[in-house]
């Protein structure tokens, strides 16, 4: 009994992640979700309480799972900063492509706030997550392994370009070409233009993605 209610959770919440990200959270109504679920919508209501509810427990679950993955899949650290910098985006560009529908409503609401828990819940998160990345770049740095590169800026411009990337926005699909490129080939692209910009110098092949 208890494996069909969390079954039924899970499918309720995957739908509406698709629903939200597709036609928006005001496009999109309880009855929509339902329909695409194949519930009533009542059984929604059992489980959530209400659209807002709903909305915030996919923020909620898939966050704490990107955090999870990338704090649980730590590299050796005898293994040099490129290397735990290539396994630490390896892991962060395998959750965007696993909850692709999840990072599209993130990208809309990094720029809305919709209230003080999105607020809240995505700036934690996100400076969970670059506290991981920084701790990286710091040694990396330290060992002179990269160049004394601006830390901060640095995880703004790696973040925003993964989102945009691998997300698929409408802005990096129209730059560049998104759709006529096989994916394995634009994450080499990004591997290379992110270690360009951090060995001290040129002409180094960056850390596997695979």
């Amino acid at each position: 009994m208890k494996s069909n209610i969390t079954a039924t959770r899970t499918s309720i919440m995957e739908n509406a992640e698709i629903q939200f990200a597709e036609k928006g959270y005001e496009g999109s109504s309880v009855r929509d979700i339902a329909d695409r679920a194949n519930v009533n919508a009542a059984v929604i209501y059992y489980h959530f309480k209400s659209k807002e509810q709903l909305y915030k427990a996919i923020f909620t679950l898939r966050l704490a799972q990107l955090n999870e993955a990338l704090r649980s899949n730590c590299p050796d650290e005898s293994q040099t900063s490129y290397s735990r910098l290539g396994s630490y985006v390896s892991i962060y560009i395998r959750k965007i492509r696993e909850n692709f529908y999840f990072h599209r409503l993130l990208n809309a609401e990094i720029f809305s706030f919709r209230d003080g828990f999105f607020k809240r819940s995505i700036l934690g998160s996100v400076s969970g997550n670059a506290n991981i990345f920084k701790e990286v770049l710091k040694q990396g740095i330290a060992r002179k392994e990269f160049r004394p590169v601006d830390i901060d800026l640095f995880l703004m411009s790696l973040f925003h370009l993964l989102h945009q990337v691998i997300g698929r926005s409408p802005l990096a699909s129209e730059l560049l070409s998104i759709e006529e490129i096989p994916e394995e080939e634009m994450i080499g692209r990004i591997r290379d233009f992110l270690f360009y910009l951090l060995y001290p110098q040129t002409g180094i092949s960056g850390a596997s993605f695979n």
